[in-house]
């Protein structure tokens, strides 16, 4: 009985003693309330709070009632998410909404020299119906992240951090006020292009069966980037996603890709195929050397001529 009360008490003093866990990441949604009527468009800010941890990778899935709200689309503009492993997608039927999107390097909190809170993750553009089926004077609609959503740690490992979530709750009138159209807003103020981006060219045996492919990625700081089309030469455009397979396999032909926002504004970039050397013009070689041959032979003839005629004339 003594024994255990003095391994009792040492593991109560070892526990005193180690440090206390690091705060667990917390995914919010922003704003997290508020009172929309049918016919509103309105954005919801999709946020993470690190408490200090450093972190790389996120999951986010989240549901919403897909009967009393229509989710439009997803902005990744200003995200803090910069290579996207899953683009954002969106399942009315369900009424769910999924990402996975990743971070070059690692982000630990606010980003030095950014003015404002850089921990954007992406803005979810939902739209009131014009006409709610309830009897009732208002209807509530909550936005939750699902237990599936996650965030790795940037510690080589793949950790996953202790996370908390906070989702939202919007009080749906049943009638109709003055329209809000945040989304449309946004786009009016958007008229700055994409980030400038580069085309690179590739060939891998795993990919497209060996065949010439290109890579090529942007982001837009403002409403996002909504699509992107390639141009090969002298062909039409074609949307397109990276990685894409190219029509031209000898690579001879000038390649365009644009990039274009959500606003409509676009930024193309260019890749020229490096200048092959010309062969070299051998048969020109052959000319001279036969042109050579024809003048050496005749002024051969010549000096035999005359070496004739002098003997001839001494003769």
């Amino acid at each position: 009985m003594a024994k255990k009360l003095v391994l009792l008490c040492l593991l109560l003093v070892v526990l005193s003693v180690l440090p206390l866990g690091a705060e667990a990441v917390v995914l919010y949604l922003e704003p997290d309330s508020g009172e929309y009527a049918p016919g509103d468009t309105f954005l919801v800010e999709i946020r993470i709070n690190t408490e200090g941890e450093c972190m790389n990778v996120v999951e986010a899935n989240l549901s919403f009632p897909q009967d009393i709200l229509e989710a439009v689309d997803v902005s990744q503009g200003e995200s803090i998410l910069t290579l996207w492993v899953k683009t954002p997608t969106i399942n009315q039927s369900s009424g769910l909404i999924s990402f996975i999107g990743g971070i070059p390097g690692e982000y630990c909190g606010r980003i030095a020299g950014d003015p404002g809170p850089s921990n954007l993750l992406g803005k979810i553009i939902f739209r009131v119906p014009g006409m709610m089926v309830s009897e009732s004077k208002e209807n509530i609609a909550e936005v939750k992240f699902l237990d599936s959503s996650q965030v790795l740690l940037s510690d080589k490992l793949g950790t996953k951090a202790e996370l908390t979530t906070q989702g939202a709750i919007f009080k749906i009138l049943s009638e109709p006020g003055v329209l809000k159209d945040e989304w449309q807003e946004m786009i009016e103020r958007d008229n700055i292009p994409p980030e400038p981006f580069e085309i690179e060219v590739y060939q891998d045996p795993l990919i497209f069966e060996g065949k010439y492919f290109i890579i090529f990625s942007t982001t837009d700081k403002q409403t996002g980037v909504d699509y992107y089309e390639v141009k090969e030469g002298d062909r039409e455009w074609k949307e397109g996603r990276s990685p894409y397979l190219l029509e031209d396999q000898s690579l001879q032909s000038i390649i365009k890709v644009r990039a274009v926002d959500k606003a409509g504004n676009k930024r193309i970039a260019e890749y020229t195929p490096p200048v092959k050397p010309k062969p070299f013009p051998y048969w020109i070689i052959i000319l001279i050397l036969i042109g050579a041959g024809i003048i050496w032979y005749f002024i051969t003839k010549l000096k035999r001529n005359r070496t004739r005629n002098r003997i001839e004339t001494h003769v």
